[in-house]
């Protein structure tokens, strides 16, 4: 097994490869097939951990993983998805397949000049906070922002925004901090009236 330093760098190459086999294919969607059938089978193991535990398992041996592989995805996913499994699983990789699900969705994304923002906040967005948000995400990364949100109503510091490793800061970081105390005021508001942060009724008033 890869050492943890050489993980990220394994994962990648992995990822990069399958995503040129993809664009290769003469069906011209083919890379957002991939992308599908991938998120698919993450879900998958959400569902049955049990598979992905036999997938990473060094217990169960390359000819009873190639079976496995063959007889839970052949004909019900793309042939370039199971010939993949079956490479990495030659491969002793199979314990990777998580990984490369995420770092091949992260390729699709920059490939089309996107880019995930994960924006945690103490109350649910309004939308209007939500479009500055993401213009203000875009206007950093030099990309389409997509917001990934969530709430957690114990966060004190109005919300907290990341889009990989980045930092947002100069004039960015300015429209943020009026967004946040905005969020902040509107928190505390939820406070003393004695209602719950998440899902509030409260009529938007704005960013």
């Amino acid at each position: 097994m890869a050492s943890g330093a050489d993980i990220p760098t394994l994962v990648r190459v992995w990822s990069d490869a399958i995503f040129t086999l993809a664009e290769k294919q003469p069906a011209g969607n083919a890379a957002d097939e991939m992308l599908a059938e991938w998120n698919g089978l993450v879900e998958l193991f959400d569902r049955q951990p049990g598979l992905e535990t036999l997938f990473a398992s060094p217990l169960v041996s390359f000819d009873e993983k190639r079976e496995l592989v063959e007889k839970a995805f052949r004909g019900k996913a793309s042939d370039l998805l199971v010939d993949a499994l079956q490479v990495m699983r030659s491969k002793g990789r199979l314990w990777l397949v998580r990984a490369v699900a995420e770092a091949f969705r992260k390729t699709w994304l920059e490939r089309r000049g996107q880019i995930e923002v994960e924006v945690t906040s103490a109350v649910t967005l309004s939308p209007e906070q939500r479009q500055s948000i993401t213009a203000a995400a875009a206007k950093f990364t030099g990309r389409q922002a997509i917001l990934v949100e969530a709430v957690d109503p114990d966060l004190l510091g109005g919300f907290v925004l990341r889009a990989g490793d980045r930092k947002f800061d100069g004039s960015v970081a300015r429209e943020l901090e009026r967004i946040k105390e905005n969020l902040l005021a509107r928190a505390s508001r939820e406070l003393l009236s004695g209602r719950e942060y998440v899902n509030s009724e409260e009529p938007s008033r704005g960013v």
